[in-house]
């Protein structure tokens, strides 16, 4: 009987020397604050420290935004395998013109309506394509242009760290790209100053240069303008007297006064886009009639007549003679 109850208590004894062991176990695993529970894997989360956690939170100082947002990098346009022209000019109309002029409205170059028939606003947006690539500049789609659609990639900015919203203008490739939040909007074949030598308008004799820097347009005349020099289509001034306006002809080289001519159909709302103060960049040399020297203004000198004086007769020193009478036979 005394050794069952000893057994017994030796029994319990060794239950609760085990239970304690667990216990203090627990406590250094899982008792918070201890260095080690990381290691132990995830912690049960309880109301207080997500309260506490909420609360540290909304105290922390929040850093302020940047100044300067970085804009997306424009994507460049995927290459379309582009049907063979053959020759294309303006004259030629049907399925093959319909899909290039929808590349060129993909591509943002205004080929103008886009229904298939190869007009001249459809042969100014090809010219544009020529200038960027280098190509001959006869406004007709062959092999060369062919190619240069199907993998056709943006051109490169003429300027760097510049506004996103601007006008670039290329003097060596005569042609103009509109910038909207740093991605081309719009690419414009242009004509700029001839380089040569004239006279007239409000400066004299000159020559016919687009001078080149950054500007900002200043004022836009809605309709024609007729000024010494010519009549101007919806101009948007930026230097002075110079202006982005349309023309009823843009040739492929430059032949302005130093505006910056472009097609009438775009000139149409290619204003919309723009507003006062917005940056305009040219860029490139430009054109000049080397060796020419501008005409010299003709002087004109008025002569002062000299004055008419009406000397007097002095009083005759003879008598006149007496009039000479025919006898009447």
């Amino acid at each position: 009987m005394h050794k069952r109850l000893r057994l017994s208590v030796v029994v319990t004894a060794a239950v609760v020397g085990i239970c304690a062991v667990l216990v203090g176990v627990y406590i250094y695993v899982f008792g918070t604050g201890s260095s080690d529970s990381a290691a132990a894997g995830t912690l049960p989360t309880f109301a207080a420290e997500q309260t506490t956690a909420t609360t540290a939170s909304t105290t922390t100082t929040t850093q302020p935004k940047p100044t300067t947002t970085t804009l997306p990098v424009q994507p460049q346009p995927p290459a379309k395998a582009m049907p063979t022209a053959g020759g294309l000019h303006i004259g030629s109309s049907g399925p093959v013109v319909l899909a290039y002029e929808q590349r060129l409205a993909q591509l943002h170059i205004d080929p103008g309506p886009v229904d298939g028939v190869y007009d001249q606003s459809t042969a100014y947006a090809v010219d544009a394509v020529e200038k960027i690539y280098g190509l001959p500049r006869d406004g007709d789609i062959g092999d060369a242009v062919q190619r240069a659609l199907t993998f056709f990639k943006w051109p490169a900015p003429l300027t760097h760290n510049t506004e996103p919203d601007r006008v670039e203008v290329s003097l060596d490739k005569q042609y103009l790209v509109l910038y909207s939040h740093n991605w081309i909007k719009q690419i414009v074949t242009i004509s700029s100053g001839g380089g040569y030598a004239f006279c007239g308008g409000d400066s004299g004799c000159q020559y016919a240069v687009t001078p080149p820097g950054k500007f900002a347009f200043t004022r836009y005349i809605d309709g024609w303008r007729t000024s010494k020099l010519g009549h101007l289509y919806k101009p948007f001034y930026f230097n002075g007297g110079i202006a982005i306006h349309g023309y009823p002809e843009v040739p492929n080289h430059p032949a302005s006064h130093g505006c910056v001519r472009i097609p009438m159909k775009v000139a149409d709302y290619f204003h919309t886009y723009l507003h006062i103060g917005m940056p305009i960049y040219v860029v490139g040399q430009p054109s000049h009639a080397l060796g020419v020297k501008p005409p010299t203004p003709r002087t004109t000198t008025t002569t002062v007549p000299a004055p008419t004086t009406t000397a007097k007769k002095s009083p005759p020193t003879s008598k006149p003679k007496s009039p000479t009478t025919t006898a009447k036979k």
